[in-house]
């Protein structure tokens, strides 16, 4: 049965975007309603290896400044999340080792470990003995490595189901349908545009009026195209993670630190209280997220060359998740081209549970105040206007 619902604002998509925009603007008294086509955290944030860390697409400059506002944010959600859902998501600060095995690959990691100290992060180069001295379990024949101790690890469905709840306590509406179209008004004057957007429309026929719109819609939000009349080239990437067993108490200790082929591919990330994932396939097959043997093998064997305790390890599931990826491997957050009071909120690939918070508050502070309180203007969505498909 179809129905009308009236909210301050629409936000549509159920990830941990979504999820953290509605708490956010709960927090700022701020009554959202939050349209979910699936479950919350269904998604890419209910499959994600949970990884902080800015550094694993682009890297490009303006997004990694971004990375200290977003890693306070994590810090502080840490503390406040649990004490208002009693839901632990398993922050938890830990020592990556990024390990190169070739001398090609020595060389780009001491570019990469250059540009990171240029930027002020935490690091460190290590010979192949200062690495194996603090990760026993590294028994690959690296030729060097870059310890990192800024990049914490979360329990990502945990954090956007508790991001959900908690914005539910505080007042917002979760309501489960599928988003069709938006509701829109001439801006002013009668002109065809630019339009201000006045609610969306779900498949049954239910509406929900807001004063303010936001699209957080994950890989699914190119559909978003055919509402705002220009394309939005957001498209899915698929990734394969395995997940291992924690090991017995006469199997010997756990990964402790977390390691990666930085040449040569794969990683081992321990997470607290939970399962080490093995990561991570990169797969162009559009909304296919079929977990496959091939993908199982590739990521077996390359997680063998980082440590031979993989072999003795037990496989315990293995999940497939769709990750927005964007041209440019730069997010959309901002106002929508063309229209007033819609904005976007997708197209973080990888990062999008790392960049959540920043990028949650950020539209937050564009509905509430006006203005993101950020530097955003790497994620400007205007720039969609400028790609052939949008011009031509």
């Amino acid at each position: 049965m179809s129905k009308q619902i009236t909210a301050d604002v629409a936000v549509v998509g159920g990830g941990i975007i979504g999820c953290l925009i509605a708490y956010y603007l709960t927090v700022r008294g701020i009554k959202p309603v939050l349209v979910e086509s699936d479950a919350i955290a269904s998604g890419a944030s209910g499959a994600s290896g949970g990884w902080l860390t800015p550094y694993s697409a682009s890297c490009d400059p303006r997004v990694i400044a971004l990375s200290p506002a977003t890693l306070d944010l994590h810090w502080q959600l840490a503390k406040q999340l649990p004490a208002e859902t009693g839901i632990d998501h398993r922050y938890q600060p830990i020592t990556y080792l990024r390990c190169a095995f070739t001398e090609d690959g020595i060389r780009r990691l001491k570019e990469w470990y250059r540009q990171r100290l240029s930027e002020g992060a935490q690091v460190e180069w290590l010979g192949p003995e200062a690495a194996r001295h603090l990760a026993p379990q590294l028994t690959g024949e690296i030729l060097g490595a870059v310890r990192s101790d800024g990049e914490p690890t979360v329990d990502s469905y945990r954090l956007t189901v508790s991001a959900a709840q908690a914005a539910e306590k505080r007042g917002a509406k979760i309501v489960t349908g599928r988003v069709v179209g938006l509701l829109s008004k001439p801006a002013g004057g009668g002109a065809s545009e630019p339009r201000t957007a006045t609610g969306v429309r779900l498949q049954d026929g239910s509406e929900v009026s807001a004063g303010s719109c936001v699209l957080a819609m994950g890989p699914w939000t190119g559909e978003a195209g055919q509402w705002l009349g220009y394309p939005v080239p957001v498209r899915p990437r698929k990734g394969q993670m395995l997940h291992l067993e924690r090991p017995g108490p006469t199997e010997g200790p756990d990964f402790e630190v977390a390691i990666s082929g930085f040449d040569l591919g794969g990683s081992i990330l321990p997470k607290r209280d939970a399962n080490t994932i093995i990561g991570a396939t990169r797969e162009d097959v559009g909304f296919d997220r079929t977990a496959t043997t091939e993908a199982r093998d590739l990521l077996l064997s390359q997680a063998v060359r980082l440590s031979k305790k993989v072999l003795s390890a037990k496989l315990a599931r293995q999940t497939a998740c769709l990750r927005p990826l964007t041209p440019d491997q730069r997010p959309y957050v901002g106002p929508a081209p063309r229209w007033e009071r819609l904005y976007l909120a997708a197209g973080h690939y990888s990062e999008g549970i790392h960049f959540g918070p920043v990028t949650a508050r950020a539209v937050t502070g564009l509905i509430v105040d006006g203005k993101a309180g950020y530097d955003i203007a790497a994620y400007d969505p205007a720039r969609l206007l400028t790609t052939p498909a949008a011009t031509g």
